[in-house]
């Protein structure tokens, strides 16, 4: 056994954050979809060898606990009270095609809403993007089915992502508003949608000064994916934001009293998400993906931070492709950081990052640019120098293993050291199967949620 007074990895990335040194690693590239590596040559190498003793498969089946996927799992009670040692948690997914990933936050997020405390849930989509998906949880009567098909991203438009909602709605009746659970989007991509907040809120509190400005605010409602051009932010643009800042700013007062204190800052959260929106397409078309996605993590982080205090939420899940919700970056030297490594920096040990791993199986992708069509993949073999490669030989086919746990064996410690790959699905790359993304489990993760053969996600019709 380790020495009892060894830090946790959590409490070691504090320290790293507040000293300015860290050796967390990773490179990738996100797609319009949300966070996938890129490729690289490495290929799948089957499952390990047994007779090798680098590989304490004995000792992580001890650590680890099995989980059924089911309202009445044992497995998900401990999962639940472990990663609730965090007030934020981050819930990752390695591919946004697989089923499996969709039901278990299900599963996962019940136990923290009705055992721990847990009051915001924070979803990769743009602020603003899950306005409907929000007032039906907290007891509108818009339709479910409407809330979720207006949703810019495709891949929570499942029946796993479903469920939930229809839960945190039957959880939610007869609450305090303070007690209620509520749902928001972190991103800020889709400039658009905070635009089309924007017109929104000014048509409910001052219609005449809207009639003024807009000129200028339609064209910033017309999604990117339409424009004619490359062009998104001018100094024209710059001096509009500026001016609706200051014109909520100096009529502050009368806009609270015409609807409330609440709507007043998010609409000025909506303009600050416009505006970091606007900034990631110019980036992306000007220095590239990778100066663009810098941008995007970093704007996402601070609006998770940002809902927490506006919301009144200590408690917050946040959901995303594993790329954004882990620790590290995806550059050279520390830079591109992901969200997780923001929120980590910011809050310490606070957060708890949490991946879903799959093993083999396959996975949904969609094959047009409306994203209403999909085929599925065969994500092949676990990949060489993964933990899939390692996990897919243990007896219990879903399990969770908590790392700091885990570490307190020396021969888990030692192996995970040496653990240099995650694998990954991409869409753009879905006939490859599982891909590579170079970074450390150990260092990137808390804790995994495993999963030995995945099956693809049926979008739009449900699953």
């Amino acid at each position: 056994m380790l020495p009892s007074n060894r830090i946790s990895r959590r409490q070691f990335a504090t320290i790293l954050a507040t000293t300015g040194v860290s050796s967390l690693a990773g490179c990738s590239n996100d797609s319009e979809t949300g966070g996938t590596p890129t490729p690289d040559d490495a290929t799948p190498s089957g499952t390990p060898d047994e007779g090798d003793s680098s590989v304490p498969l004995a000792a992580i089946e001890q650590q680890s606990v099995p989980v059924a996927f089911s309202a009445s799992s044992d497995g998900f009670d401990t999962v639940a009270s472990t990663v609730s040692t965090a007030p934020i948690v981050g819930i990752g997914e390695n591919s946004h095609g697989v089923r499996e990933f969709k039901t278990a936050p299900y599963h996962l997020i019940r136990r923290l809403v009705s055992n721990h405390g847990y009051r915001l849930i924070a979803m990769e989509g743009t602020l603003g993007d899950f306005e409907a998906i929000n007032e039906y949880v907290t007891g509108g009567d818009g339709r479910l089915e409407d809330a979720m098909s207006s949703l810019d991203f495709y891949f929570w438009q499942t029946a796993g992502l479903r469920e939930l909602f229809e839960w945190l709605r039957e959880f939610n009746a007869g609450r305090a508003d303070d007690d209620q659970v509520v749902v928001y989007g972190y991103d800020a991509q889709f400039y658009h949608t905070n635009a089309e907040a924007i017109r929104s809120y000014f048509e409910a509190v001052d219609s005449e000064y809207l009639s003024e400005i807009t000129d200028r605010l339609e064209p910033l409602t017309v999604p990117p994916s339409e424009k004619s051009d490359a062009e998104f932010i001018t100094d024209d643009r710059v001096s509009f934001l500026e001016e609706l800042r200051e014109r909520l700013r100096t009529k502050k007062s009368t806009y609270v009293d015409r609807r409330s204190l609440s709507a007043w800052q998010l609409t000025m959260r909506h303009v600050w998400t416009l505006e970091r929106g606007l900034r990631f397409f110019e980036t992306s078309h000007q220095e590239g993906t990778a100066h663009a996605e810098a941008l995007r993590d970093g704007a996402m982080a601070r609006n998770v931070s940002w809902l927490r205090d506006w919301t009144g939420a200590d408690r917050a899940v946040v959901l995303g492709n594993s790329n954004h919700t882990m620790r590290g970056y995806r550059g050279s030297g520390e830079t591109n950081a992901r969200m997780g490594q923001h929120l980590t920096d910011e809050f310490g040990a606070d957060y708890y990052s949490l991946g879903q791993l799959f093993g083999t199986g396959s996975f949904g992708v969609p094959t047009n640019h409306a994203r209403t069509e999909f085929k599925s993949f065969d994500l092949g073999e676990p990949i060489d120098g993964t933990l899939a490669a390692t996990f897919v030989s243990a007896s219990n086919s879903r399990l969770f293993l908590d790392f700091d746990d885990a570490r307190n064996d020396a021969n888990i410690d030692r192996w995970l050291e040496g653990i240099s790959k995650i694998q990954f699905s991409v869409p753009s790359a879905a006939q490859r199967g599982s891909v590579p993304l170079p970074a450390s489990p150990g260092d990137t993760y808390d804790g995994v949620l495993f999963v030995q053969n995945v099956t693809p996600a049926q979008f739009t019709s449900g699953e």
